[in-house]
């Protein structure tokens, strides 16, 4: 792999991980739980994943290694956590490269009533991933990426601002949080899950300039970015209605359409989920995530296969990509034929479809962040480079605490609200288990493999 990635370049692959271009679309949920302090579970969730995020910071301190979580987990709990962690971290991308394509072409089906459509939406996004999965990053970066995210982003900010601006409405009052019940509800909904994509860096970091230095800042930069991106939507929805029609913004599915048409022409809020389409590209930035950890898994003998683990010319996972294209492609077709299979062939029935796949996704999520998330304080403890108790405690212990504990009610949240998505859960977390018992049964036919994140180790200590 060459190491050409910059700073800018790992910033913007976060933002392409997290992607908070179309924040007026995303905090609908955050003006239907809280109302007016919409503008505080977007802080709060920020601050609850920089919280949650600092042993994964800590971590992407201490060595370079593609395979991104499972490193950290292997490191401090052991080879088989991390073989687990890498299994359920695959599962995850797939199912996450499958909502993402059937949540365009539920938007596309919508819109035009085309089942061709439709289908076309969903395999586009499909190629999209995979062209800028295998795109050498730096130029994937500098000539797709970076572009793109600037253009969506400069509407959605224009947007922003000028409703800001001209809304009579604007006050101090959404900047004072009142009901704190709706706040935390909001918050663990969606404030937090809004920025749950902040590792894509961390898969490139073999192919970072000074990965030490720039994949930490990287991730904050967009973390901090999306969020006061997501600040600014939230804040620009509820300053744009008079205080006595929050309640029924709250009621909108997009509220702020509703909160808008007093400002904007219609044309133009029809056509703002188009404007920013173009997003879409950033997809190929997680996409190229997916195709690093395949390579990893393969790299360390974990996944037997000579194919996965080559490299093309220019030192990118082609062959992984491709073989993450089948599989997303796969789930997302058995998924699309299971939903209208099951309630006929409409737009409704593609909405289920990209939620049945989304739902999979979150509690893949969990399964594949819990384990990383407790494992740096034992490898701090048992490491011969000194770290002092009190830091080992706090970015070792204090910190996953408490994301643990919100992600354990964030689960539960998610869980009552997507009770009608049941099925959708249960295969979640029976992909999980299916995780483990694989890996377990790798261990007992001795099919672990090596520990490569190790080597890498010792080459960062060596410096």
């Amino acid at each position: 792999m060459q190491r050409r990635l910059r700073l800018r370049d790992l910033a913007a692959l976060g933002l392409a991980g997290i992607l908070p271009v179309g924040a007026p679309i995303g905090v609908a949920p955050l003006v239907k739980y809280a109302g007016e302090s919409a503008i505080w579970p977007a802080v709060l969730g920020y601050a609850a994943v920089m919280l949650s995020a600092v042993p994964i910071l800590e971590y992407s301190r201490l060595a370079r290694f593609a395979g991104g979580y499972y490193g950290l987990a292997e490191l401090g709990l052991g080879p088989v956590a991390g073989k687990y962690t890498a299994v359920a971290n695959y599962l995850y991308y797939v199912a996450w490269q499958t909502q993402n394509a059937l949540q365009a072409g539920w938007v596309v089906y919508g819109i035009t009533g085309s089942l061709p459509a439709w289908a076309a939406a969903v395999v586009g996004v499909l190629l999209i991933s995979y062209v800028g999965a295998f795109s050498p990053p730096r130029r994937y970066v500098g000539g797709v990426l970076a572009p793109a995210l600037a253009f969506t982003t400069s509407i959605t900010l224009a947007l922003d601002i000028y409703v800001v601006a001209v809304s009579p409405y604007r006050s101090w009052t959404p900047l004072a949080p009142m009901d704190w019940g709706g706040i935390a509800t909001a918050t663990a909904v969606q404030g937090f899950w809004m920025y749950v994509g902040y590792g894509t860096p961390l898969f490139y970091s073999e192919e970072a300039e000074n990965p030490a230095r720039d994949v930490w800042r990287g991730v904050i930069i967009a973390l901090s970015a999306s969020a006061a991106l997501y600040a600014l939507s939230a804040y620009a929805v509820v300053a744009a209605a008079p205080p006595d029609r929050i309640g029924a913004l709250a009621e909108s599915a997009m509220p702020y359409v509703d909160a808008w048409s007093s400002y904007l022409p219609a044309w133009l809020l029809a056509a703002y989920p188009l404007f920013i389409a173009p997003a879409a590209l950033a997809y190929g930035g997680p996409a190229g995530s997916h195709a690093r950890l395949l390579w990893a898994m393969a790299r360390d003998g974990f996944i037997e296969s000579k194919r996965l683990r080559a490299l093309d010319r220019g030192g990118v996972p082609r062959n992984a990509a491709l073989f993450n294209l089948a599989a997303s492609s796969a789930a997302a077709l058995a998924t699309a034929t299971a939903a209208f299979g099951r309630l006929g062939v409409s737009p409704a029935s593609a909405e289920v479809a990209w939620l049945l796949a989304a739902t999979a996704a979150t509690i893949l999520w969990y399964a594949h962040h819990i384990l990383p998330e407790v494992a740096l304080y034992p490898y701090l403890r048992r490491s011969p480079a000194k770290t002092g108790r009190l830091r080992a405690f706090l970015v070792g212990i204090a910190a996953p605490a408490v994301g643990t504990a919100i992600f354990g009610y964030t689960l539960y949240l998610t869980a009552l609200g997507k009770a009608q998505y049941a099925h959708a859960i249960y295969a979640g977390i029976a992909l999980s288990v299916a995780a483990l018992l694989y890996t377990l049964w790798r261990r007992a036919a001795g099919k672990l493999g090596l520990s490569t994140i190790h080597y890498y180790l010792l080459e960062a200590q060596s410096r």
